[in-house]
């Protein structure tokens, strides 16, 4: 494997901007790819992975990561994945496991916090919040009676219906009133309890509906 850089680009989510943490120690751990025959291990291919601690040069916020490399010991080394964040752990959903028209405003929502617009942010999160009441059939009247009618048809409970009409008045804020400050801390938690929406919605949802599935599956 060739020598590790003294940095890492990486994303830090604490200045939310993309930085080059200075890389504190590395840990290499390799093992040998069955070819079937014996051979000078000094040649023999490799499966490598490359676990790096660093710091970020703004904040000083500490991050563990991975990537992974095919080796043949001084010959070639040839990258397998990008550098994946294992700590800390990344906060946003897989937007493929959400119907299109919800992953595209949330996408967006989430591409806008990266980049630092975060009036943009909440506005989109509303929008999702839009899309999520369109894909549980409720199309009809402002967001306010959608979102009550999400309620009301069990599709949320009552802690996730605050969560969504709180995402509801800053989006509302932030596209309406020309005095108002939309701040990071803002739009960060417009984007955790949107998060939450969806993961009750998405995720939970269908992994209790196979738990259901399995267990009655196993009572038979």
């Amino acid at each position: 494997m060739t020598a590790e850089s003294k940095t890492i680009d990486i994303y830090c989510p604490n200045c939310n901007v993309q930085v080059a943490a200075s890389i504190v120690y590395t840990h290499v751990h390799a093992v040998p790819k069955n070819t079937g025959i014996l051979s000078d291990p000094c040649c023999t291919p490799q499966d490598v992975t490359a676990y790096s601690l660093s710091t970020c040069s703004r904040c000083s916020e500490v991050f563990l990561t991975k990537a992974e490399f095919w080796e043949l010991p001084g010959e070639a080394c040839v990258p397998q994945s990008d550098n994946i964040m294992l700590f800390p752990m990344p906060r946003r959903l897989d937007a493929s496991i959400l119907p299109p028209t919800i992953a595209k405003s949330y996408v967006s929502a989430t591409g806008s916090f990266n980049a630092g617009l975060y009036e943009p942010c909440v506005i989109m999160c509303r929008k999702t919040v839009e899309a999520l009441c369109h894909e549980n059939g409720v199309t009809s009247g402002n967001l306010k009676t959608r979102i009550d009618r999400l309620l009301s048809d069990g599709h949320i409970d009552q802690k996730l219906h605050t969560w969504a009409t709180g995402l509801r008045l800053v989006g509302n804020d932030a596209a309406h009133d020309i005095s108002v400050n939309i701040t990071k801390n803002d739009a960060s938690d417009s984007l955790e309890f949107l998060d939450a929406l969806l993961l009750y919605s998405y995720v939970l949802d269908r992994k209790f509906n196979e738990f259901q599935a399995r267990r009655a599956a196993q009572a038979t």
